[in-house]
């Protein structure tokens, strides 16, 4: 019986301090709603998490927004050699397709494409005939041509009898049947020609970049320098329009005190029972002390 009262107070010591962390944790979920008493809220209701909710979704938001996903470590995560070196390599996969394929790729319909190769031929005829509308026929025929005749003509005989008025009425119904052969036959003949720019879809963008001298690595450095700036310059924009601080609060206020209960014990839950077997510790410790003092 000494014994069993020596232990006792330890023991009820180890008790109450289990029970009361136990306490404690549960009441940061419960009651999940509010209690009222003849029209009176309980102290302690709802539970310290229910009843903070808005506030610790606010707070989760800006702690993820701010010190979490932040431009910095977004950044610095997309220019990782590995994961840079991946999405350098995809980006330029894409120059080494055709540009045939690269439409089909995109969902494009052979309908769709020959709409595409006919809004380029159209869009080509019509930059050429208004750069050859813009030219002064009469004026040019008129120096090149009357310069050109007098330096085939210079030194002959004929070119002594040849005078700036003889030459000017010649060149000049050259002038005039030339701005009429442009004006009615000109967008025919350019079509012609721009119509051949369809077998470029044949042709890849690398490809064609190599026929004016730019080299594969000189391709790949380009696209290198521009995945950078875009993920410098992009990621910022992209984290400022998105707003994760406000993500983050919506989705933690959306969800139902037992979604959110769940989502704080699936990372606290060990911590939550340290606290309370520790509660237990103090507790029997505390007894034995009060049998010694």
């Amino acid at each position: 019986m000494h014994i069993l009262r020596t232990i006792s107070g330890p023991l009820i010591g180890a008790l109450i301090g289990y029970f009361t962390n136990f306490i404690a944790v549960k009441m940061l979920f419960f009651p999940k709603h509010e209690v009222r008493v003849f029209g009176k809220r309980l102290p302690f209701t709802p539970g310290a998490i229910p009843k903070g909710r808005k506030r610790l979704a606010r707070k989760a938001g800006d702690v993820i927004a701010n010190r979490l996903i932040t431009k910095e470590a977004v950044v610095s995560r997309m220019t990782e050699p590995e994961f840079e070196e991946a999405m350098v390599g995809r980006i330029e996969s894409l120059f080494t397709q055709s540009i045939g394929e690269m439409v089909t790729n995109a969902g494009h319909s052979e309908e769709k494409s020959a709409q595409m190769k006919e809004k380029i031929t159209a869009s080509m005829t019509d930059s050429i005939v208004s750069s050859i509308e813009q030219i002064d026929f009469e004026q040019l025929v008129r120096d090149k041509g009357i310069a050109m005749i007098k330096q085939k003509l210079a030194g002959s005989l004929i070119g002594a009898f040849v005078t700036d008025n003889m030459l000017n009425n010649f060149v000049t119904p050259i002038a005039s049947a030339l701005r009429d052969y442009v004006e009615t036959d000109g967008r025919d003949l350019v079509r012609e020609q721009a119509v051949k720019v369809e077998h470029l879809f044949g042709h890849s963008p690398e490809s064609l970049l190599q026929r004016v001298d730019i080299q594969h690595e000189q391709i790949q450095r380009v696209i290198r320098n521009k995945y950078r700036a875009i993920a410098e310059e992009g990621v910022d924009r992209i984290l400022k329009k998105i707003n994760v601080s406000d993500i983050v609060a919506e989705a933690i206020d959306a969800m139902s005190v037992d979604e959110l209960e769940e989502m704080v014990l699936s990372v606290m839950k060990k911590e939550f029972d340290m606290i309370v077997n520790l509660g237990a510790i103090i507790g029997f410790v505390l007894g034995l002390l009060n049998l010694v003092v």
